[in-house]
């Protein structure tokens, strides 16, 4: 009969940290799924026997939480303040934020307790904070969020579904246009042809400026 765990090492016996835990736990996620994380893959991933990750972690659910923590850790929200480039550090976060989505939809909080949420609230409560010293209302300044937040994962989720638009689907919308705006009809067909990811890019851009108008106040223009 075989055994699930792998053959004790000889000598010196390999040290284990916490970290060490994570980073495979990140490896595996990012190679394979949240599916493929359980402690008898990340046992065999770190040649270790599967008790002993219970020496880190009460389980492999609070191991999850420690990668997602870590993903999140590469998402900073900016200093608008000092930014060179408001607008651009603003559409950065949420580019940064919607591939994490696209790669990981499961990094989304599901409880309440646990860091990864309490950082996904530190986030909106910096950016809340900003949108305020920029002037908002706080009705305006969380409606620009919740417009942000939602347009990142919205298109997470086309992107998720690899449903970009068709050239057909295209032309069936232009049909219902006006023919004789032919300035509008270019810019659509130049829009529909872009990558998604440019859209999105165009998309966060106009929405940061249309609710954040003081936003590029002090900064360089935003490059196209």
């Amino acid at each position: 009969m075989t055994s699930e765990h792998p053959p004790a090492a000889r000598g010196r016996p390999r040290k284990l940290t916490a970290d060490a835990v994570i980073d495979a736990a990140v490896s595996l996620i990012v190679e394979d799924g949240f599916a493929s994380l359980s402690t008898r893959s990340l046992a065999k991933r770190l040649g270790v026997r599967s008790s002993t990750l219970y020496s880190y972690f009460a389980s492999v659910e609070e191991i999850a939480d420690a990668a997602v923590s870590r993903m999140l850790d590469d998402i900073r929200v900016p200093d608008l303040a000092i930014a060179a480039d408001p607008v651009g550090a603003l559409v950065a976060l949420f580019v940064d934020l919607r591939v994490l989505l696209i790669a990981h939809p499961e990094a989304i909080p599901a409880r309440l307790d646990s860091r990864p949420w309490a950082q996904m609230v530190g986030m909106v409560n910096a950016l809340l904070r900003q949108f305020l010293e920029r002037g908002l209302t706080v009705e305006r300044a969380a409606a620009c969020y919740e417009a942000l937040i939602g347009v990142t994962m919205a298109s997470a989720a086309t992107a998720r579904r690899a449903q970009q638009a068709s050239a057909a689907e295209v032309d069936m919308l232009l049909t219902e246009l006006d023919p004789t705006d032919t300035d509008t009809l270019l810019r659509l067909r130049t829009w529909a042809s872009e990558p998604d990811d440019v859209r999105f890019r165009g998309t966060v851009r106009e929405l940061v400026r249309w609710m954040l108008p003081t936003l590029g106040e002090g900064g360089q223009p935003d490059p196209a």
